[in-house]
């Protein structure tokens, strides 16, 4: 944008008026050439932000559905944080909004979880399947398999560690003497 400084900060009324007047003519695809065209002084970063997460006519807005948090739930289990993956399975979402929701009910939860399960994950193997479905609801798929790798680790006093690790490394950068 030559000579026109460019605005920064929240969006006005008018300035969403006019770039959505403007994506019904240009399309949304070519966001660089619709923020100049349309006058606005954004980036067309910016432009197609505000749009995709703001004012696409089939966004959904309001809290999320009872029946959204399941799938939410069960995909970041199968997927981890994956959110654009996550959005495409629920129209109207945007990735971002999903990433916020999970952040955010991941705060909730995790008090319950402690509660539940202990001050520590490992302690959920022990407790009733249903508790375990409490942990398992906020573990990500890395921490399933590390845990159910180290569930594979041996645990008998006859276990010798230098097996595992390398003559290379100083123990005593560990402790050790």
């Amino acid at each position: 944008m030559e000579g026109a400084e460019l605005r920064k900060g929240p969006w006005l009324e008018e300035e969403d008026d006019q770039l959505a007047a403007s994506v019904a003519v240009l399309g949304d695809k070519r966001w660089d050439a619709l923020a100049k065209a349309s006058g606005l002084r954004r980036t067309g970063k910016s432009c197609r932000l505000r749009w995709m997460n703001y004012l696409r006519p089939n966004l959904k807005h309001g809290n999320i559905s009872v029946e959204e948090e399941r799938i939410i739930i069960e995909l970041h289990q199968k997927w981890g944080n994956r959110w654009s993956k996550i959005a495409r399975r629920l129209p109207g979402r945007t990735d971002n909004e999903i990433k916020n929701y999970w952040r955010s009910y991941s705060k909730k939860r995790a008090p319950l979880v402690e509660k539940e399960c202990g001050s520590m994950r490992s302690e959920c193997a022990t407790k009733s399947p249903m508790k375990n479905d409490i942990c398992d609801a906020t573990r990500s798929p890395y921490e399933a398999r590390l845990t159910e790798w180290m569930s594979n680790w041996p645990t008998d006093s006859s276990f010798d560690c230098n097996i595992y690790s390398p003559e290379w490394i100083d123990i005593s950068l560990w402790g050790g003497e």
